[in-house]
């Protein structure tokens, strides 16, 4: 029972938090939206660290930690990207199948055991990016000053978001379990050393407007606080009961996009948000 409420609280949290960062992304830039949100996260990261001390990590978790922070720093700041271009009922769910099913073919590829369930979840995930990317879109909802709709590149946004997160949980898996959170705040220097010096070449400043730093903050303590739940969940067991029920956060940016925006999607749209909701739950097992 601990398990099913720590997974089911990642899930909300992670929903949440992403939803949270794509508003964010509406009214300023995505990349400073990464930026801001994982200092935030890293600050209360340390904190956490500081009062439940863990065993220095080593030099290969440190630079695993690293090289994670440079992909999913990268899968972040698209995945707002996308988030704030277009529906968002269609650029997580598009993003959370391939995040699951690359790695389950990273493991394919490389010899590991891959069931036929997680076989099935890596199809779905590219069947439903197939039919979101030739669905029509029949309606355009209202974004926010300095946030351009456009379904193309947000899903764009999404695919590229699915294989930095990819990436990223590939890194992490090289680390070892006692290590703690040690890689996560290894990543997160990495990722806003990254998006802090791309938001300097390219926007000449570091400080996001005035109406995008509530929601960038907010989505900084919810995505850490939905680490610590995740990683204590899969600590705890079972991992596969842990996994699958982690994994439904896209659900929760579905539900909010609704209910908040009233994002309406077109029949052929909704039959790939489904699959690739079920791709997620399969790679998961």
């Amino acid at each position: 029972m601990t398990t099913i409420l720590l997974a089911l609280s990642t899930s909300f949290l992670f929903g949440c938090s992403d939803f949270s960062g794509g508003i964010a992304s509406r009214r300023d830039s995505s990349v400073l939206v990464t930026v801001t949100s994982h200092i935030v996260g890293v600050s209360l990261l340390l904190l956490v660290m500081i009062a439940l001390p863990a065993a220095a990590p080593g030099s290969s978790d440190l630079f695993w930690g690293g090289v994670a922070g440079l992909s999913g720093g990268i899968g972040v700041a698209c995945l707002y990207a996308g988030l704030s271009r277009g529906r968002m009922s269609i650029v997580a769910p598009v993003t959370a199948a391939l995040s699951a099913a690359i790695p389950a073919a990273f493991d394919l590829v490389t010899g590991s055991s891959v069931g036929p369930v997680a076989i099935g979840g890596m199809v779905l995930a590219i069947v439903a990016v197939i039919i979101v990317t030739v669905s029509t879109d029949e309606a355009i909802e209202e974004h926010s000053v300095g946030a351009s709709y456009n379904p193309t590149k947000a899903l764009m946004f999404a695919i590229l978001g699915g294989i930095g997160f990819a990436g990223s949980f590939l890194a992490f898996s090289m680390t070892s379990v006692d290590s703690g959170m040690w890689p996560v705040v290894a990543a997160r220097a990495v990722s806003i050393t990254l998006m802090g010096t791309a938001s300097i070449v390219t926007l000449r400043r570091v400080r996001l407007k005035r109406a995008a730093v509530s929601p960038a903050l907010i989505a900084g303590v919810l995505d850490t606080v939905a680490n610590i739940t995740m990683l204590t969940a899969i600590r705890i067991g079972p991992l596969a009961l842990a996994a699958v029920l982690g994994s439904l956060y896209p659900v929760v940016v579905v539900l909010l996009a609704s209910v908040f925006l009233g994002e309406r999607l077109a029949r052929t749209q909704r039959v790939g948000v489904a699959i690739a909701l079920v791709a997620v739950i399969l790679t998961a097992i």
